[in-house]
């Protein structure tokens, strides 16, 4: 049997999975929940259902039924690597773009957050700690660590769905 890469078909998958967040993501936003809200975990939800259909389309598509737990990983990798790459993107068009105001709001909440665990906290200390939180809170560092979270989130969960979705031919070693 020939080796395919998981890479073209992962692509794809990874295409559907990011545009699946980013609408998860407007919905979010459309609603007005807080960043907080327990509803974000809906999101992971999304991630690993959508990692799974991934691996196991790529499987019994691609594969003939069968697949080891390295081509298992490997796919779910490409998938939330393609995923991680677009929600990124989006990420930065939409605080850039979109909702400029988000960054505003995020360095008040910043410093009500510094102000309410430090009460005696100086004028001075106040505006140090704003200014290095505004370092971080720029679009394209919101970006990058929106996909590095988002990737390591997605390959501890193909990790973890490898385990389930990998199908060995056990006909392969019993003709040897």
């Amino acid at each position: 049997m020939e080796k395919k890469s998981a890479f073209g078909p992962s692509a794809i998958s990874g295409v559907y999975l990011g545009v699946a967040l980013i609408v998860f993501s407007l919905i979010t936003f459309l609603l007005d929940f807080e960043y907080d809200s327990p509803i974000k975990y809906i999101s992971y939800a999304i991630l690993a259902i959508g990692l799974y259909w991934a691996i196991v389309s790529y499987r019994d598509k691609h594969l003939g039924g069968f697949i080891s737990y390295k081509g298992a990983f490997t796919a779910g990798f490409y998938t939330a690597l393609i995923a991680s790459l677009i929600t990124g993107i989006f990420t930065f068009i939409y605080v850039e773009y979109i909702d400029t105001a988000l960054i505003g709001q995020v360095l008040e909440q910043a410093e009500l957050d510094m102000l309410e665990r430090s009460p005696d906290m100086s004028d001075e200390q106040l505006d140090q700690a704003l200014s290095f939180t505004e370092i971080f809170a720029s679009p394209i560092v919101l970006s990058i660590a929106g996909f590095i979270s988002n990737l390591v989130v997605s390959i501890i969960l193909s990790l973890i769905i490898s385990i389930f979705a990998k199908r060995e031919n056990k006909e392969v070693f019993e003709q040897k």
